[in-house]
């Protein structure tokens, strides 16, 4: 049986509200949309672009997180791109989260958001575009064993 962690349910919070506050208006998305087609092209033919945050019904956009698509895929891209190989700081691929993530509602489910909000990006835990994100799933002793990996403790 699948158990919701607060996690879950914060993403599905979210995920509804995104989709029902319609932050752009139709005619706006719909000529955006029509940017994200080249990217959407590849990447689900590659098997990068799954998950939550690949969902059509939640009306985002790839240059909602990643910019302006300019000279991708050639070199020379100035795409936003996150993971341990991203020259974005910590802090600014966070702030890319929270553009559309509450600070504050993601601290009151889980208080290692806001310890680490100065510290790491998101994406350093949270898998952003694999079916699912593996962080959303663990359990206390697992959660508790992830925090041990960075985090030595002392005997």
């Amino acid at each position: 049986m699948y158990r919701i962690t607060p996690c879950t349910a914060l993403l599905l919070v979210s995920a509804l509200a995104l989709g029902l506050a319609g932050l752009m208006s139709a005619s706006t998305f719909a000529a955006d949309e029509q940017a994200s087609r080249s990217c959407i092209k590849c990447h689900k033919r590659n098997g990068k672009l799954e998950g939550v945050h690949a969902s059509p019904g939640l009306a985002i956009l790839c240059q909602d997180c990643h910019g302006p698509k300019g000279t991708h895929p050639k070199k020379g891209s100035t795409l936003n791109t996150f993971g341990p190989d991203s020259p974005l700081t910590a802090e600014q691929r966070t702030e890319i989260c929270l553009t559309c993530h509450d600070h504050q509602a993601l601290g009151e489910v889980e208080w290692t958001h806001n310890v680490h909000a100065n510290r790491l990006g998101c994406d350093q835990c949270h898998k952003l575009h694999p079916e699912t994100d593996p962080m959303l799933s663990l359990d206390t002793q697992q959660h508790s064993q992830l925090c041990v990996g960075c985090h030595k403790v002392k005997q």
